[in-house]
C-alpha cells in the first residue's frame, strides 16, 4: 500500500477534495501550491504537510505523486518524481482508483456539475447513506465538499474539459448538458467532444443508471440507444424547453435537435421563483410526486435538483425523504453566493463563465425584483474567441454591464483581436451603449461602478477567474458609505 502521497497543486478544489479523503483514509499527504489559502490552511489542520511554492525537494519520501491539470509537465516536482522513478498520476487517475472500486456516482456535463454533486452529497449524507464525496468545488454554509464515508457510494464530479472523465466507470452517471466548450482540448471540433461523452456513457456499469437532461439526451440519443438497455435511463427537465442546438463555427450537430418524442421521466412543473427561493412540483413519468423547495435561486437550479432527486431515488431513497432535506442545501461556493450589502445594494458572486451560464444566472437575478448590475470577467482568450458572438448576446437581463479584461491562466497567451474591449462593444450593440462600461483594470471597477449604483440594485460579479475580489471590494466601499452616511 502507498503510504505517502504528494499532491502538486493541492489547494485546487478537486485536489483538496482528494487530499481530504486520502487523509481520512490514513495516508500521509503532502503537497505544494503557489499561494497560501483557506483551503491550504484547512488541509494543514487536518494533517497535510503543505509547501508554498514548487521545488524538487518537496517530493522527498513520497511513494506517489499526483498533479492537477493546471500543473505543466516541466514543473520541478514532476521532473524530480520522474527522475526518481516515483509513479506520477493525474488527479483523475487517483480519483478513478477511489470511484471505480465502489458504486460510483459521477456527475458530468457543461453546467451544474458542482451544484448537483453537492446536492447529491447533501441528500445522501443527511439521510444516512454515508457516501464518500469528492466535489470539484467547496459548498456554502457547511454543506459537504469532501468526506470519507463508510457506505458503498462514491459521489464525484467527472470533468469532461480534458477528457479525463473517461477514466471513470460509474454505477450511476449524470450528464447535465453538452455544449461547445473546452474545444481547445478536442481539436476545435464539437463532434469530438460529443464522441467523448458517448464513450463516457459506454463506461456505465451493467445494471446501473444514466440520469441525463433533456438537452443532453437529444444530443447523445444514438449512444444511449446503442447501449440496448444495459442500464436504466432517466431523462429530466423543466416543463418547457430551454436551449438551442450545439454548434461551433460550422461544426453543426443537426437541425433535428428537439424532434425526439420521448417523455421526460422527471419533470418540474408549477415552478414558482421568488428571489433565492424556488418551489416546484416534481412529476415522475406523468405522476405527481409532490412539491419540493430550494433555498438557492433560478430555474436552472430547479433542473439541477431534478437530477439530484433522480439519483437519490435510484439508490433507494423515497421522494418524501429527499424533499425533507433538500432545502437544507445552500449551494456551492461561487454559485450565486451572497457576498454582502450596503447602502441598500446587495452583492453576489458567481462562477458563470459560459454564455449559457451567464444567461441563466442573470435570469435568476431578475427574480429578486432589483435592478441587475453584472460585472463580467471573461476567462481564457481561446474561449472568448470561440464564443465572442454568443457572449455579446448573453446580457439581455442585465440593466448595466461592466466588462473587464480577460483572465488568462497559464499557458494561455493573448490572441490577435480577442479583447474584452471588443466584447464590451458587442454587448453594447445588443443592449445599448448606455448600459455597458468597459473597465480594463479590475482594480478600478469599484471607483467606476459606484457612481452608477442606486438603492435597491443587485450587483453580481461573474467569471471563473479572480473577479470575486471585485465583489468584496464593492461591498467594503458600500459599507463604508453606509457608515459615513449615518
Amino acid at each position: 500500500m502507498v503510504q505517502h502521497i504528494h499532491m502538486i497543486g493541492i489547494g485546487g478544489a478537486g485536489m483538496s477534495a482528494i487530499a481530504t479523503v486520502l487523509l481520512e483514509m490514513g495516508y500521509k499527504v503532502s503537497g505544494s501550491d503557489l499561494k497560501d489559502s483557506d483551503v491550504v490552511s484547512s488541509l494543514m489542520r487536518k494533517g497535510a504537510e503543505v509547501h508554498i511554492g514548487h521545488a524538487a525537494s518537496h517530493v522527498a519520501g513520497a511513494n506517489q505523486v499526483v498533479f492537477s491539470s493546471a500543473i505543466p509537465q516541466d514543473n520541478p516536482e514532476i521532473r524530480e518524481a520522474k527522475g526518481l522513478g516515483i509513479p506520477v498520476l493525474h488527479r483523475s487517475e487517483m480519483l478513478a482508483r477511489i470511484l471505480n472500486n465502489h458504486d460510483g456516482i459521477a456527475v458530468a456535463g457543461a453546467h451544474g456539475k458542482t451544484t448537483i454533486t453537492g446536492m447529491i452529497a447533501h441528500i445522501l449524507t443527511s439521510l444516512g447513506v454515508d457516501p464518500t464525496v469528492l466535489a470539484g468545488g467547496e459548498m456554502q454554509n457547511k454543506c459537504v465538499h469532501a468526506r470519507l464515508g463508510r457506505g458503498e457510494y462514491v459521489v464525484a464530479e467527472a470533468d469532461e474539459s480534458d477528457g479525463s472523465f473517461l477514466r471513470y466507470y460509474p454505477y450511476i452517471a449524470v450528464i447535465t448538458s453538452v455544449e461547445a466548450d473546452h474545444l481547445e482540448n478536442y481539436g476545435g471540433r464539437a463532434h469530438h467532444l460529443v464522441d467523448s461523452y458517448k464513450a463516457f456513457i459506454a463506461n456505465i456499469k451493467d445494471g446501473g443508471t444514466l440520469v441525463i437532461s433533456r438537452q443532453a439526451y437529444l444530443v447523445l440519443k444514438d449512444a444511449i440507444d446503442q447501449a440496448k438497455g444495459r442500464f436504466a435511463v432517466s431523462v429530466y427537465g423543466l416543463d418547457y424547453q430551454m436551449g438551442r442546438p450545439l454548434e461551433s463555427k460550422g461544426d453543426h450537430l443537426g437541425d433535428n435537435w428537439f424532434r425526439d418524442g420521448r417523455e421526460l421521466d422527471y419533470r418540474a412543473s408549477n415552478v414558482h421563483l421568488a428571489g433565492s427561493t424556488s418551489i416546484f412540483t416534481v412529476d415522475y413519468q406523468g405522476r405527481s410526486l409532490g412539491k419540493a423547495r430550494l433555498v438557492i435561486p433560478g430555474a436552472y437550479n430547479v433542473e439541477n435538483a431534478l437530477a439530484a432527486i433522480a439519483v437519490a431515488q435510484a439508490v433507494g431513497l423515497t421522494f418524501g425523504e429527499v424533499v425533507g432535506v433538500l432545502d437544507g442545501f445552500h449551494g456551492a461556493h461561487r454559485r450565486f453566493e451572497w457576498v454582502g450589502a450596503g447602502d441598500g445594494i446587495v452583492v453576489y458572486d458567481d462562477y458563470a463563465h459560459h454564455p449559457t451560464e451567464l444567461r441563466k444566472t442573470l435570469q435568476a437575478a431578475r427574480e429578486f425584483g432589483r435592478r441587475v448590475v453584472a460585472v463580467f470577467q471573461p476567462q481564457r482568450y481561446s474561449r472568448t474567441q470561440l464564443l465572442m458572438e454568443e457572449f455579446g448576446r448573453s446580457f439581455q437581463d442585465a440593466d448595466l454591464v461592466v466588462v473587464t479584461d480577460i483572465y488568462a491562466p497559464p499557458p494561455e497567451k493573448p490572441l490577435p483581436g480577442v479583447t474584452a474591449e471588443r466584447l464590451a462593444h458587442l454587448v453594447a450593440q445588443h443592449i445599448g451603449q448606455d448600459r455597458v462600461l468597459y473597465v480594463g483594470d479590475q482594480g478600478h471597477i469599484p471607483d467606476a461602478l459606484l457612481p452608477h449604483l442606486t438603492n435597491n440594485d443587485l450587483v453580481i460579479t461573474m467569471g471563473a477567474g479572480d473577479v470575486w475580489q471585485v465583489a468584496h471590494a464593492v461591498v467594503e466601499r458600500l459599507q463604508r458609505k453606509d457608515v459615513q452616511g449615518m
